[in-house]
């Protein structure tokens, strides 16, 4: 009887412990959520110590050798474990596909579950060489969705190569003392990037060589800096762009604003632009709603100068028109756009009387436009054109 008894505790043990060949042990989130754990072959749990477990890879034994598993398969909430050593993941739930937080820092990378994408703030490094490194590191996946570096007073330079191959979807570099962005500083995304934001630095040298191989950018921001010379061609062929903005940088813009299809809106303004020539902007874009020239030295627009669009918005104030010609403003104002003028030092002679026929093309320019002795154009008696 005894023996008997012996031989069934011994069936019931071997039944539990799982040992059946093309049989898989489930192991559940609460059994890898211990601060320590290692998966033995034949079923045994044995203590690893924390610093190597809380690294971003889990160490799993198999006849005394050791095989790393990612993070993206230790974060499942599930890991089937086969005798054998190997892993079946139930699903790939990712919860956090980042990059060890040790071996990136002071960078901070941060997962969105809602939208499956990954972030990347470096506002916290310290050099360039320290950038560098950073993106050296080992990253289980090399395509983030947004890269930020704000208010920093260390980063200098963008060098070249520096992301090392990891993409982003939209860059933010803004509010920094930024100087140069070197050529291919930004090579890995050509591809990705919607949105290019580096605003409000000190950038004097941009490869601006490089934008036509940007194929879906569709922002673009480098206001706020202090460049001498912006080439307009450099934004033939974006046709993906929608959003330029430029200004504030005291430039000279040479060359054309041309193909760009589906441009909304551009900002111009405070540069170093002094006459408008004959197909200045002239995108092709049907879109296109908005100009913004304020804020320069504009003494003469031609004619032809702007696209040819309904409800364009045209801002030229604060700069120094003498007259609103009518062979360069009428075809704008016949089709539904607006004039904003104000600040100007407009003659207001016969050489404006256009804007008071019966057509009555005057609604179409803004009420604080105003003749250079501060009289507003709407006040004016239409009367004293009669004679013109």
């Amino acid at each position: 009887m005894k023996t008997h008894i012996i031989l069934l505790l011994c069936i019931v043990v071997r039944s539990v412990s799982g040992q059946l060949d093309d049989h898989q042990d489930p192991t559940h989130k609460g059994v890898y959520n211990q601060s320590k754990v290692q998966m033995m072959q034949n079923g045994h749990q044995d203590r690893i110590p924390s610093d190597i477990y809380n690294k971003s890879k889990v160490h799993v034994v198999q006849d005394g050798q050791q095989d790393l598993i990612t993070s993206a398969v230790y974060n499942q909430s599930k890991v089937f474990v086969k005798q054998d050593g190997r892993h079946q993941p139930e699903y790939y739930g990712y919860e956090r596909p980042c990059p060890d937080a040790e071996d990136i820092a002071p960078c901070v990378c941060t997962y969105d579950t809602v939208s499956n994408a990954m972030d990347l703030n470096c506002s916290a490094v310290e050099s360039e060489e320290q950038l560098k490194q950073i993106f050296k590191a080992d990253f289980p996946f090399k395509n983030f969705r947004k890269f930020r570096i704000q208010a920093n007073n260390n980063l200098k330079v963008l060098e070249a190569g520096v992301f090392n191959g990891i993409s982003f979807e939209i860059i933010y570099i803004i509010q920094n003392n930024l100087e140069v962005i070197e050529i291919q500083a930004l090579d890995s995304c050509y591809e990705t990037a919607t949105d290019l934001d580096v605003y409000f630095n000190k950038i004097t040298s941009f490869p601006f060589d490089e934008l036509s191989q940007f194929s879906k950018l569709s922002h673009f921001d480098i206001s706020i800096n202090s460049l001498s010379v912006v080439p307009a061609d450099a934004f033939h062929g974006l046709t993906a762009l929608e959003y330029l903005d430029i200004g504030s940088n005291n430039a000279n813009i040479g060359g054309t604003f041309q193909d760009l299809s589906n441009l909304r809106d551009m900002w111009l303004n405070s540069n170093n632009i002094t006459t408008i020539p004959a197909q200045f902007i002239k995108t092709g874009s049907s879109h296109l709603s908005l100009i913004v020239l304020d804020e320069n030295n504009i003494v003469s627009v031609e004619p032809d100068a702007f696209d040819i669009v309904d409800a364009l918005d045209i801002y030229m104030r604060y700069n120094s028109l003498s007259t609103l010609d009518e062979a360069t403003w009428r075809p704008y104002l016949e089709a539904g756009g607006t004039l904003y003028a104000g600040g100007n030092p407009l003659v207001c002679g016969c050489d404006i009387a256009w804007l008071f026929a019966e057509d009555q093309l005057l609604e179409q320019v803004d009420d604080f436009t105003s003749c250079n002795g501060g009289e507003y154009l709407h006040n004016l008696d239409p009367s004293i054109f009669d004679n013109c």
